[in-house]
Parts: structure tokens; sequence; C-alpha cells
């Protein structure tokens, strides 16, 4: 399923494979700047905001598909500069800030945040870190398993995973109880995915990812399971990333406010994208969502207690639909996804 979308990405970039970079190039200068834009349009009399606007329009945003209820996004931003932000995008999708890591499953979040150091934990990335797993494979389970709660699958998601060798790995924040999006709006995201299952399912099938009707119908309804089973979701929020903790995963805390500008869609294996060094290079008003996408089929192949391969495939795409459903959630419309092939 994912290499369909690495494929399609390809495509949509016109990127080759090529070793990444990781320190990114040297900004682009006026004298050396390319006589075309990313989509192929000639700037040779534009301005450089009308070269800048023209380049952004290739990607996709939350928008064109209904999507993006939060205020996470460029169009909310008086802060930055729109030709920087377009050099920031196509630096991006280049893969001049990919890094290599050694994990295989999703361990720390897409927040673009960084800890007080201005650092994070090298790992493969998707919303909630681990938690991502945990509410990904629920969704895309079969059983609504109606004895067994959200700190318990946690507790049991985690455990599963240490057990096959992977890191796991969930995070907070300085100034709030429960600093992490995905895990404090997992409720509104589960009821996000019922309500709006088509325009997000309608996303990631221009991404390449065909979710069925069955599928699509077998998600939408574990999400009104848990939504309508009493006692299923914790009222206190910091106690999931809490029961993650206690049974083994890493956490980070992360500072500052969100500054990010569009998701990094990454299909490269073995790699995330370096969000210091982004911020080295911009500025520290300049973050980027990060989701590995690469990194799902192999957390739903460990996850999955059936070995069968629909089973796998439906849950690799539940976390998929939980990542965009997050996004959706707490970023705005105008969020653009920057594919890195």
């Amino acid at each position: 399923m994912f290499e369909s979308l690495k494929n399609l990405l390809k495509h949509f970039t016109g990127s080759e494979e090529k070793a990444s970079i990781a320190t990114p190039a040297p900004a682009t200068t006026p004298e050396s700047a390319p006589s075309t834009s990313a989509t192929g349009i000639n700037l040779e009399h534009e301005s450089p905001a009308q070269a800048a606007n023209a380049s952004i329009t290739q990607y996709i945003t939350l928008g064109k598909f209904n999507l993006g209820l939060g205020s996470i996004g460029p169009d909310n931003r008086n802060d930055v500069d729109p030709k920087v932000v377009d050099e920031m995008y196509q630096a991006i999708a280049a893969g001049l800030f990919n890094i290599p890591v050694s994990g295989a499953v999703p361990e720390i979040c897409v927040d673009g945040r960084t800890d007080k150091d201005g650092a994070r934990i090298g790992a493969p990335c998707a919303a909630g870190g681990t938690l991502s797993i945990v509410y990904g494979g629920d969704l895309g389970n079969n059983s609504a398993a109606a004895d067994i709660d959200e700190m318990q699958l946690t507790t049991q998601t985690v455990s599963t995973l240490k057990e096959k060798g992977h890191s796991t790995g969930v995070h907070g924040d300085d100034h709030s109880s429960c600093g992490c999006g995905a895990c404090a709006k997992a409720p509104t995201i589960y009821q996000h995915i019922a309500e709006r299952i088509n325009d997000i399912a309608s996303l990631v099938s221009q991404l390449g990812i065909n979710v069925t009707e069955s599928e699509k119908e077998s998600i939408v309804q574990q999400a009104k399971n848990r939504l309508g089973q009493a006692g299923f979701f914790a009222e206190d929020r910091a106690a999931v990333v809490q029961a993650a903790r206690d049974a083994g995963a890493l956490y980070e805390e992360l500072v500052g406010k969100h500054n990010e500008l569009g998701i990094a869609l990454n299909t490269k294996s073995g790699t995330t994208v370096d969000r210091s060094a982004i911020r080295a290079k911009y500025g520290p008003q300049y973050d980027m969502f990060v989701v590995d996408a690469w990194a799902f089929g192999n957390a739903a192949k460990d996850i999955n207690t059936t070995g069968d391969e629909a089973d796998e495939q439906r849950i690799a795409k539940a976390i998929t639909l939980q990542n965009v459903a997050t996004a959706s959630i707490l970023g705005h419309g105008s969020l653009r996804i920057v594919p890195i092939a």
C-alpha cells in the first residue's frame, strides 16, 4: 500500500531516488534562482511574490478536502515571509532535511516543536508518536473488544511493540496538563473520523491510498463503538500519556507554541525530517509537522494479532486516517502537504 504512495509522490514531485543530505543546501539567491517554478511556470517576468505563490500552489491543502478545523497554518500567520515558506517547502520536498533513524515504527509525535535544548529524539513520527499506533490499531481492528479501555489498550500496545524490539515514545509540553494534541483530542478525532470519513478518505486517495467502502464502514463503526462505550476514553487525558510511560515509552517535553506551516509527508524509508535543522536555517518561527508514512505498514504488521493481510492493510490505513484526522482537528485548512519521495 505505501509503496504505491511512494511511487505516486515521486511522480507528483518529479523527484528521483537519491541520497538524502543531512545539511540543507544554501538558500537560493536571486542570481541563482531557476527560471521556472516547481509547477513549470515561466518566472522570467514575475515578481518574487508571484513566483512564490505559483510554486506554493503545487501542494494540496487540507481545505481542498473540506478539512482543517483548527488554527495552525500559514494563513493565520503574519510573522513569516511567503518566499521563505516556499523555499522551505521546496527544500523539504527535495529531501534536504531528511536524516537517518534506527527505528521502524512511529515513536515520536508529528509536533514541529523541540525540547528546551532545541532537539528532538531521532525516530519515525506519527500523530501522538506511539499513540498513533494505539488509536490506529484500535480503529482498524474488527473486534469491538468492549472489555478494554483506552488506558489498557495503550499499555497493551506499548508492551507488544517493546516485546518485538521497538522503541516507543510519547510527549507532553511545558505549559499544559496534556501537551499532545493527538492524545488530548482523541475523542474528538474519533468523532471526526466517524463524521468526515469520506473527506478524509478522499485526501488519502489523492495520495495513492484507496480506502474501500468496506474498510471505511469498519473503521467508522469502530469509532462509533468507542464513542458509545462508557468509560473508554480517560477523563484525565494526561493519564494516557502516563500509562504509555509506565509501560516503557520514552518521554519528550516540548516547549513553546505551535508554528507549523505545513505537513512533511515522508516516504523515504529509514529517515525522518530534522526539525532543528529547519529552525536553524529559516528561523524559530518556521516549523513543520512531520509524518513518516513509510513506518505505518511496519507498525500495522507488528500489532496485527490475526496474521491476516486484509486486517494488516486495514490497520495501516486506519493509522493513516488517524494522522489525517488529527491534522484536520488541529490544523487550519491552509496547511499544505509537502511530499518527500
